[in-house]
This record gives C-alpha cells, structure tokens and sequence, in this order.
C-alpha cells in the first residue's frame, strides 16, 4: 500500500476548492450529509486507504468502505462517509476514484489473462505515468494484482541505448561490463535489447535480465528459450496491453512491463449526498 501524507491530502483539496464553495456559501449549506460512492461497473476496488485519510483530514466520519484489492459488480456500494465537509469530498474523491479504479481493474484484468497461461509471470507498469497522478496510479496497479516495474532511476539498474550512446558505445559496454558489474554487485544489471543477434551478445555476457522492447513475439520466444538456459530472465516491454499480452505470455518470458492501464478508459463512479438531519 502506498503511503499518502498530509501534503498530499492537502494538494488534492487544495486543487479543487483553493478558498471557499461558492455555491455552498450562497445557498447558505450548514447542514451535515452522508456521501455515498458507488461503482456502475465492475471494479477492482482501489483508493479506499486515500479516501479515508482526505476524510481524516476533513473531519468526516468513515461509516462504509470495501477493502481494497477486492472484485466489485457493477452498482454495488464503495464507500460511505457523513459529517459536515462531504461536498469537499465529493469531486476529490470521485475524480480519483474514477482514475484508480481504471487503473486497478485494466491491470486485474491483465494480469488474469497472464497468469492463466503462467502464474509464475509477473505484469509491471512502467514509470511513463501521467504527471502528478504517480502514488495514485501505483497503488492502484498494485491493489489490481500488478506491480511497478522502476519507480524511479535509482533502485534499479537499466541499461538504454541513450546511455549507451554517452558511455562509448556498446563494443567499450561489452569490454567493461565485468567491473561495472563489481560496481554494484548487490544490483541485477537489466539490459534492454531490440533483436535476436544483441541478445545473443548479452547472453554469452552474462547479464542478470534482458529487457526486449517491441521485439515479436516469435523472436521473443527464441530469446526467452536461449536465455532461460543460461538462466537469465527476460522482460518484455514495448506496446503490451490487453489485447495481445496472451500472446506475449505464452513465449516464456518472466515479466511483462506495460504502460497501458495509466490510459485505460476511466471508470464510471456514481456519487450520492443527503442529509441526516
């Protein structure tokens, strides 16, 4: 679960009514509400953790929530809160939700289709994520059963052709990769790779995991074979979505890093207020 913290809280408030409810302060609202979200299609609950705490922060009462992580039919209830502050919650909460919830379930639905062809596979999402929706976004792919490939540059080791292009070449990579390698022995060295000749060269390398982007799927499967034998594991990346991740699957390899449920269609979330006074 990702850990949201109070500056967070505060941003998303902070975005949608910087001052005052206009609206709220001309009809003269005092009375407190109950708010209720609910989903009219089926779901893979996200955003629950986040929405409890922007209640926290608003001083509304938590009354109702599903767990997150969880499989929701279409109309059922999501969350449910009352106090004083709900018109505060209700477009914060609904935007997030219908963003997460695409997130968590396109991802779900993803990796159902992976694993039932190979449950040892994994499906991570990559750090092209849209702008300012980054803990949102992971938490949601996380709670649909995927996973982050690289949250940032720094906790994993991937070798491009861009840093290979400022390194010296690949010919001065392949010399010196032995001491890189010493550099950072407790690191996997990751190499991203594009045809069937580099992987090769990477192989009789000896890199821990080879990257492939938008290689085919049957030159996939010829490298996933060459390199399980010399026990290195291989990624796929590059274009992978729902559609064709089957295909993908069935080649062998031990990962596959996507991008497509930060994009996929926003979820549908119904909002209802009343009063209980």
């Amino acid at each position: 679960m990702i850990y949201f913290t109070y500056e967070d809280i505060d941003k998303l408030i902070n975005e949608d009514m910087p001052l005052f409810d206009l609206t709220k302060e001309l009809m003269d609202i005092k009375s407190p509400g109950k708010i209720t979200f609910f989903t009219r299609k089926e779901a893979m609950v996200t955003a629950n953790n986040l929405v409890e705490k922007l209640c926290e922060r608003l001083n509304l009462k938590v009354t109702f929530k599903e767990k997150d992580g969880s499989f929701l039919k279409a109309g059922s209830k999501l969350f449910e809160a009352e106090g004083g502050e709900v018109l505060i919650l209700w477009k914060v909460a609904q935007n997030i939700y219908e963003y997460a919830l695409s997130v968590s379930t396109y991802t779900n639905e993803m990796v159902k289709i992976a694993k039932a062809i190979n449950p040892h596979i994994e499906i991570l999402t990559t750090r092209k994520i849209i702008p300012f929706t980054k803990k949102i976004a992971l938490n949601a792919v996380m709670d649909g059963g995927g996973f982050p490939h690289r949250v940032t540059t720094t906790e994993t080791i991937l070798v491009f052709d861009n840093y290979i292009n400022l390194y010296g070449g690949w010919e001065k990579f392949y010399k010196e990769f032995d001491n890189l390698k010493h550099k950072a022995i407790e690191k996997k060295w990751i190499v991203e790779c594009e045809n069937l000749d580099k992987a090769k060269k990477l192989i009789d390398l000896k890199v821990d995991v080879i990257q492939l982007d938008k290689v085919d799927v049957e030159t996939t499967k010829k490298i996933v074979d060459l390199a399980h034998k010399n026990g290195i594991k291989v990624i796929s990346a590059g274009g992978i979505n729902k559609e064709n991740v089957a295909l993908y699957a069935k080649t062998g390899v031990d990962s596959i890093v996507t991008t497509a449920p930060y994009f996929a269609k926003g979820a549908d979330v119904k909002v209802v207020i009343q009063s209980f006074e």
